[in-house]
C-alpha cells in the first residue's frame, strides 16, 4: 500500500489525460495513467507513472484493473475520464455502429468507471470523479452532430451523478473546455481529405473543414492540453468545486452567446461560412 493519494487517469497516453498524470504527479499523486498506445505507455512509464494498457469500453479490464490497483495500493482517491474522441460528419452520414462506438467511448465507459470506483469512496465518505467534457455539450453546431450528442449525455451524466452521490462525500466534476489543442486534433485538420462527386454534403465537408481550420487559426479560440489539466488540478484540490468549470475564453464566450440567443438566430450564426 502507498501512502500518496490514488489517482486514475484514463485517456492518458495523449492530449488532456496525458497532460493531467502529469500534472496530478507533480502533486504528489500515485498515478495509474490507462490508455491503449503501447509506445506512449512505455514513455508514461519510464517518466514514473504508473502505466497500464486499458480500453476502457471492455467492461472486464476495467473491474480487472480497478481491483489490481485496490488490492495493491488502495482506494482510488480521484478518478478523472478523459477518454473520447470526436466523429466529425453530417448525421446523415454517421455510420449507427460509429455512433455506438462514440456512446461507448464517451458516455457508457465514463458510468462504468465511476460506478467500479464508487462502492470504496462511499465506504471511506470521500473521492473525486473528474470527467472531460466539452463546450460542445453545451450547444451544438452542424457537422458535428454526433459528438454533441455524446457531449451532451456526459453533461447529463455527470451533473445526475454529482447530486447522487454528495450525501457520501463524494464530489463530481465537469470540465468543458473550448477546442484543444492536442496532437490528434493536429493531425485531423492537416489531414487532406477528397470527397465523392455524388457525395450531397461535399461542398458542406469543405466548408466545414475550411471554417475549422480557420478558426483554430485564430488568436484565443484554442487552448493547450496542459491549461484543462491544470483545471483538473484546482477542481480536485478545491474544498468545494464547482458542478462545471469552463475553459477557455473561447468557450465562455459561446456557452454566453447560446444563452443569449434563440434557436434560429444561432442556427444562423452557425451556418455562416457554410452554405452554398
Amino acid at each position: 500500500m502507498t501512502t500518496k493519494p490514488i489517482a486514475l487517469v484514463t485517456g492518458a497516453t495523449s492530449g488532456i489525460g496525458e497532460a493531467t498524470a502529469y500534472r496530478l504527479r507533480a502533486r504528489n499523486y500515485e498515478v495509474f495513467a490507462a490508455g491503449r498506445n503501447p509506445t506512449a505507455l512505455e514513455s508514461l512509464q519510464s517518466r514514473g507513472l504508473q502505466a497500464r494498457a486499458l480500453d476502457v469500453t471492455d467492461e472486464t479490464a476495467v473491474a480487472e484493473l480497478i481491483e489490481e490497483i485496490q488490492t495493491t495500493h488502495g482506494a482510488i482517491d480521484v478518478l478523472v475520464n478523459s477518454a473520447g474522441f470526436p466523429l466529425p460528419r453530417p448525421l446523415e452520414q454517421v455510420a449507427l455502429s460509429e455512433l455506438r462506438n462514440l456512446l461507448e467511448t464517451n458516455v457508457i465507459a465514463t458510468l462504468n468507471l465511476s460506478q467500479a470506483v464508487l462502492p470504496a469512496m462511499r465506504a471511506r465518505g470521500a473521492g473525486t470523479i473528474v470527467t472531460i467534457g466539452s463546450t460542445g455539450g453545451r450547444f451544438t453546431s452542424p457537422g458535428a452532430g454526433a459528438y454533441h450528442i455524446a457531449k451532451y449525455g456526459v453533461e447529463a451524466l455527470s451533473l445526475a451523478l454529482r447530486a447522487e452521490v454528495a450525501q457520501f462525500g463524494v464530489r463530481v466534476v465537469l470540465i468543458d473546455p473550448t477546442g484543444v489543442k492536442t496532437r490528434f486534433v493536429q493531425s485531423q485538420l492537416e489531414a487532406t481529405h477528397s470527397y465523392s462527386d455524388d457525395d450531397p454534403y461535399r461542398e458542406f465537408k469543405r466548408r466545414y473543414a475550411d471554417t475549422t481550420r480557420a478558426l483554430t487559426k485564430t488568436p484565443g479560440m484554442m487552448v493547450s492540453a496542459d491549461t484543462v489539466a491544470r483545471a483538473v488540478v484546482r477542481a480536485v484540490e478545491a474544498r468545494n468545486p464547482k458542478p462545471r468549470y469552463i475553459v477557455g475564453a473561447s468557450g465562455k464566450a459561446s456557452v454566453l452567446a447560446r444563452s443569449l440567443l434563440t434557436d434560429r438566430m444561432w442556427d444562423r450564426v452557425m451556418m455562416q461560412g457554410l452554405k452554398t
